[in-house]
């Protein structure tokens, strides 16, 4: 009968050591994509003058949120909306992928007003988790 209960034990350790070997990974894994995942500086030539520009990757793991919110300030290709729930500040970054409806159909930027409801499904910034890059936005 000990036998049985010692071979039950280091059954047990072993499923415990492989899941911890297997969740360690996972978190190492992970880092590895998220330190990939950071600005690179790049370099153009416009007009004869050397301009730098960042471009920005985003992992896989940036994943697609919904926000619903009152647009309280508008930008150029940027708005501000309160979240309906929390009463929190998200910024919406648009560009040319992002698409925008209404109740009458397909809309564009200019259509956007201070006031208005809108729903934004976008990915989060994984620099800054109160800015968004929206992927599409319905004005409600």
């Amino acid at each position: 009968m000990t036998i049985k209960r010692l071979l039950i034990i280091i059954g047990v350790l072993f499923v415990i050591l492989v899941g911890v070997s297997i969740y360690t990974f996972a978190i190492l894994l992970g880092q590895t994509q998220a330190n990939q995942a950071s600005p690179t500086p790049q370099t153009s030539l416009t007009s004869g003058t050397l301009t730098p520009a960042v471009t920005m990757t985003t992992t896989r793991t940036a994943k697609g949120r919904k926000f619903v919110g009152t647009i309280q300030s508008l930008g150029n290709q940027t708005f501000v909306i309160t979240l309906s729930r929390g009463n929190k500040s998200v910024t919406v970054n648009v560009d040319a992928s992002t698409t925008f409806a209404t109740s009458n159909g397909a809309a564009n930027f200019s259509d956007l007003k201070v006031g208005q409801m809108v729903q934004v499904k976008g990915r989060v910034d994984p620099l800054n988790s109160s800015t968004v890059l929206a992927v599409s936005i319905v004005v409600m």
